[in-house]
């Protein structure tokens, strides 16, 4: 017998049709990759072999690959620059696809290219000369920046609503607000002030001197 000149299944298509249930079902399982496919579930174990956590991890490093961590080690820019490039390139990682936020988060973090991403945050925490009891606290701080930022780019706009009758404070700062882009404008304020706050806890200089 002849063999399909296109191929049926492959790592890519698996992870594509994982993306597709999860825009359209907010989830998905081996199961329905299977179905969505039209192939026998068992057999996405021969691409895949870690199931659902494998195909989660595979998911990051598809999202994480454009992030550029070389840019973000000493020497490039101050501390400060780079804390601002690190949300902003990861941000822009995951706001891609907000609909697979939940599932990002809500597994351990085990795989190479997220626990890189976090290692070069933790780097530029030592070398600001942040204390090592606030770092875990900082990261919380900046993921929440992060992830909060991205499934925000995904809200309609406008986003509220209002009448000046029931809402009017509400209603007023949206009709004076002047900037157009509310998500960017919301993710500068947070990293400026995210900033300022590790400023506050360094012991070491604040001026990126290497």
């Amino acid at each position: 017998m002849a063999r399909p000149r296109t191929q049926l299944l492959s790592r890519d298509i698996i992870l594509d049709a994982a993306l597709e249930l999860i825009n359209t079902q907010h989830d998905f399982t081996i199961l329905g990759i299977g179905r969505h496919l039209g192939v026998n579930p068992s057999s996405l174990y021969h691409h895949l072999s870690g199931g659902r956590d494998e195909i989660i991890n595979a998911l990051r490093e598809r999202f994480y690959k454009n992030i550029d961590l070389a840019s973000l080690q000493p020497g490039h820019s101050p501390w400060q620059s780079r804390i601002e490039s690190w949300v902003r390139s990861y941000r822009e990682a995951v706001a891609q696809y907000p609909a697979a936020i939940p599932i990002l988060i809500g597994r351990i973090v085990d795989d190479v290219p997220t626990l890189a991403i976090y290692e070069t945050l933790a780097a530029i925490l030592v070398e600001a000369g942040v204390p090592g009891s606030q770092h875990v606290g900082i990261i919380a701080m900046l993921d929440a920046l992060v992830f909060g930022s991205a499934i925000d780019a995904g809200s309609p706009e406008p986003l509220w609503n209002t009448t000046e009758d029931r809402q009017p404070h509400l209603h007023q700062a949206v009709a004076s607000s002047s900037t157009p882009d509310r998500v960017a404008s919301g993710l500068a304020m947070g990293i400026e002030a995210s900033v300022a706050y590790i400023e506050r806890l360094a012991v070491g200089p604040s001026d990126g001197a290497n």
